[in-house]
């Protein structure tokens, strides 16, 4: 917990800046592909993360990766994590600065479990169904979960839409059991 709220009060500061240079847009991808990355390399990962190579080495590390892949502001802002010691958060801080670049634009996350990959049609047709429930646009992420039999489950932010066929299942079970089950 105590890594999420330093997170948070980077990210506030970083969106600060980046608003009032108008570079939202440009950080949003930057920490788009900075959290690939962390996602994409377990060495990495554990780069950040590990108390025992110091400080200067990170920053030169960074440096170096990171220097021709994201904009000066971006570049800047992880050099200060480094020189803070504070660089082994940057996966909070990248899940933290593109959540509230989301919330400002007015774009929630959404995670799609289906049982079966999806059509294109499909995923547009959920996501124009979320987007008219929730009232904001919608980023979803797709994932395949054969257990739930069929139909889906949304997790928008701390609420869970449950349209799956287990769910269904066990809500005719419980009515047989409780006796409350009408033609």
């Amino acid at each position: 917990m105590t890594n999420y709220k330093a997170a948070r009060r980077y990210t506030t500061a970083l969106y600060g800046i980046a608003a009032d240079l108008n570079q939202t847009d440009v950080i949003k991808e930057d920490f788009l592909n900075i959290k690939k990355s962390i996602q994409d390399s377990h060495e990495l990962k554990l780069f950040l993360e590990s108390p025992i190579i110091k400080p200067e080495k990170k920053l030169s590390i960074i440096n170096s990766i990171f220097s021709s892949k994201v904009s000066d502001l971006t570049l800047s802002f992880l050099l200060l994590l480094c020189e803070k010691n504070r660089i082994n958060i940057l996966k909070e801080v990248s899940d933290s600065i593109l959540k509230l670049i989301n919330e400002k634009q007015g774009i929630i996350e959404a995670k799609i479990t289906t049982a079966l990959d999806m059509t294109e049609n499909e995923k547009k047709s959920i996501t124009q169904k979320l987007q008219k429930y929730s009232g904001k646009e919608i980023q979803p992420s797709y994932i395949v979960d054969q257990s739930i039999k069929g139909g889906f489950i949304a997790q928008i932010d701390d609420k869970i839409i449950d349209a799956s066929i287990l769910r269904q299942l066990d809500l005719l079970k419980e009515k047989f059991i409780l006796g409350s089950f009408n033609n």
